[in-house]
């Protein structure tokens, strides 16, 4: 008789866990960052450069500007693409170079996320098993800048599922999946970033 009710705990433990689990995963055209076995290379010579990186148009996302500048400038700091990075730009300083970040975002969330619901909510054993899931995507541009003159833009997208279950954290859930998006879309932008180094370099030169 223990022996059951050790075997029914357990069935309801593992139960009440996977209500409760959720991951989440990066989908194509994303740049599958968390999967990388290594940073790419830094280039030999950063730009002698030092820029400002600033919020551009934000209207059509719904993260907040500061926190998405503060990890896209640390990428970039890490990325060592140029040799000076100023985040925060103090009211008072202007710099000739600047990357001003444009901000995107759409979420789509499936029709059977409202029938699985309904099962979860009628039949409760249900609510342990039945996964929910919504898609989320970010688009981030970074626009150079010299003397606000537009000298190269690049994208970066990133494309994330949550699938979650009935019991889920759901601001976890969110907060994780925001993490991983930014990154993502930021790499994206730094790869091409990363490619154009040469020519944005011969314009410096060029002045």
């Amino acid at each position: 008789m223990l022996q059951t009710y050790r075997a029914l705990l357990l069935s309801a433990l593992v139960a009440l866990g996977s209500g409760c689990a959720h991951e989440v995963v990066l989908l194509e055209p994303s740049t599958p960052v968390s999967q990388a076995t290594e940073a790419p290379e830094p280039p030999a010579y950063p730009l002698g450069l030092t820029v400002s990186v600033l919020p551009g148009a934000f209207d059509r996302c719904r993260l907040q500007p500061r926190g998405v500048l503060e990890r896209f400038a640390a990428a970039l700091r890490e990325a060592r693409l140029f040799q000076g990075i100023l985040f925060p730009v103090p009211a008072d300083v202007q710099t000739t170079w600047e990357i001003e970040i444009v901000a995107a975002d759409s979420a789509y969330e499936p029709d059977s996320n409202l029938w699985k619901a309904i099962i979860a909510t009628a039949i409760l054993p249900a609510a342990f098993f039945v996964k929910l899931q919504n898609d989320y995507t970010l688009e981030l541009e970074a626009l150079l800048l010299e003397n606000r003159v537009v000298v190269g833009s690049y994208r970066g997208e990133a494309r994330i599922r949550h699938r979650y279950g009935q019991y889920a954290n759901r601001s976890t859930i969110d907060a994780e999946g925001v993490e991983i998006a930014v990154r993502a879309a930021t790499e994206g932008v730094l790869a091409r970033m990363r490619a154009d180094l040469e020519r944005i370099r011969k314009i410096v030169l060029s002045r």
